[in-house]
């Protein structure tokens, strides 16, 4: 059995640290509860160990835990200073869910910075082994079934400034552009290509931004046919040129970012966009599948869930609907550094959500849309719907869609026959497949298995390739954590693990 004990040492800061301490602070989870946790008998006479303290401040980073808010220690001495240096060792007694307990020794640096983690397998040669097995077997599927997503931004500029969103800010809009030309990305893909499905080229910016989007994409077509192209985009720039380059290269799917129904909702928090531009971009791009009688690309709506736009949700279904949307993904409003206003949050009101969540799906079987929808609140709070809130449609009806300038060559579509998610059943088993599926790329090159893990597989760089990243070490030993266990710490911000971010279509 997998066991992982996670801690942080709070005092002595690092900037203060001795050989010796007056007393040291921390806190300390672990993956499976535990009955009882000590000091080593080495330990115990010379100094005390007290456990439980409240510690809201890691309740709010580690909500999954029930212990997490009295997760605190503090060790003081009894007839000595407590030396740093030394071997510090707590025995712990966990709950294995069986009659017995075991018992586990565990050594804490006390000159650690930052969150440390130890693993405890007691059965490690066989975990080992099953590790090694699939990892083999995934690679020698990958082979013949590419399935690797790829995530980056191919710029880092956007044109809106959206309530919600880190590019508000002054610090990051007015950081110095940056472009990735086609050749430079093609070089990039030649190592990993054989084992990619999709290429993403959106994560936190707007990629029409880029100068080099239609060489781009045009490139990927080419070079790479077996590989899929889409892209998220708040459709400002999805102009006529833009939507030539999508139609041509055969660009399988764009999401499209958009947060109401009335002009007034949707400017007030995607700050600088002009509702009437973005619907009428997306009716010619509709209008443009139908007349070179195209299924591609598909496009899908992102709608982020706020207090102020619940109302018109139930709505937006219908909209969609005449725009040519094979799906939605409605997600709660996900606080972070730049945005934090609580009556935003649907949470607040958790009532209301729950009110408008069974419109929306009463709408999505009228419509037969599929539609992404956070779980129901576990609350018994009744809402009463406003009348003054009743959603009118003349904004929307009164948009006709842009005029296709560019012309347009005849292409026969591609269909694609990629990996499948059931060429990897034998993954049935990890508890989260993004190490095996993605990869992402940080505008600052940082490998990453997904945006919202805390560590980097490594740096994209001359010897340090896609490839050879994807496959070091560091990312193999991230696959093997999600086969063998249900807990990493640098998963413990990810909105789908707290059900801000679904990712089954609710029927």
């Amino acid at each position: 059995m997998l066991i992982t004990f996670i801690y942080c040492i709070d005092y002595p800061e690092q900037s203060n640290k001795s050989e010796k301490a007056d007393h040291v602070r921390g806190w300390l989870l672990c993956s499976h509860d535990f009955d009882t946790i000590k000091l080593s008998d080495s330990l115990a006479g010379d100094h005390a160990f007290e456990f439980g303290l409240h510690r809201p401040d890691v309740k709010r980073h580690f909500k999954k835990f029930s212990d997490s808010d009295t997760c605190g220690f503090t060790v003081t001495p009894i007839k000595r200073l407590i030396n740093l240096n030394d071997e510090f060792v707590l025995n712990v007694n966990v709950s294995t869910g069986y009659s017995a307990s075991k018992k586990i020794s565990i050594s804490l640096d006390l000159n650690s910075s930052g969150i440390q983690e130890i693993e405890v397998d007691d059965e490690k040669d066989s975990s080992d082994k099953i590790a090694k097995e699939t990892e083999k077997n995934f690679i020698n599927t990958l082979h013949g079934h590419p399935w690797i997503t790829i995530r980056m931004d191919i710029t880092n500029k956007c044109n809106l400034r959206c309530i919600m969103c880190h590019y508000k800010e002054k610090e990051i809009y007015s950081r110095p552009a940056k472009y990735i030309t086609a050749e430079q990305l093609k070089s990039s893909l030649q190592d990993i290509a054989p084992y990619v499905k999709h290429i993403m080229l959106s994560c936190g910016f707007e990629p029409l931004m880029s100068k080099h989007f239609t060489e781009i994409v045009s490139m990927l077509h080419n070079n790479f046919p077996q590989m899929e192209i889409g892209l998220c985009t708040n459709a400002m720039l999805l102009e006529s040129k833009a939507r030539k380059a999508i139609i041509e290269n055969n660009v399988s799917h764009v999401i499209l970012s958009f947060d109401g129904v009335t002009k007034r909702t949707l400017e007030k928090i995607r700050v600088g966009a002009d509702y009437n531009r973005i619907l009428s971009n997306i009716m010619a791009l509709h209008e443009l599948k139908k007349k070179h009688n195209r299924t591609s690309p598909l496009l899908f709506m992102d709608f982020v869930l706020m207090n102020s736009n619940l109302h018109e949700a139930p709505a937006f279904v219908g909209m969609c609907a005449k725009l040519g949307i094979a799906m939605i993904d409605f997600r709660h409003l996900v606080g972070n550094i730049y945005f934090s206003e609580h009556e935003e949050m649907p949470d607040t009101k958790d009532g209301k959500y729950n009110y408008y969540r069974q419109r929306i799906i009463e709408e999505s079987k009228k419509y037969n849309m599929d539609v992404r929808l956070p779980e129901a609140f576990d609350t018994t709070s009744a809402y009463i719907p406003d009348e003054r809130n009743a959603v009118c449609m003349t904004d929307f009806n009164n948009v006709i869609p842009d005029i296709q300038t560019e012309e347009i060559k005849p292409a026969k579509e591609v269909y694609y026959s990629s990996g499948k998610d059931a060429d990897f059943a034998f993954l049935a088993n990890a508890s989260c497949l993004r190490p095996f599926s993605e990869i992402m790329i940080t505008e600052d090159g940082k490998i990453m298995p997904c945006s919202y893990y805390s560590d980097a597989m490594g740096v994209l760089g001359d010897s340090n390739t896609l490839h050879s990243i994807f496959f070091n070490d560091t990312f193999r030993n991230v696959r093997r954590k999600k086969l063998l266990s249900r807990f990493d710490h640098n998963c413990m911000n990810c909105p789908i693990m707290m059900n801000l971010l679904p990712t089954e279509i609710v029927r």
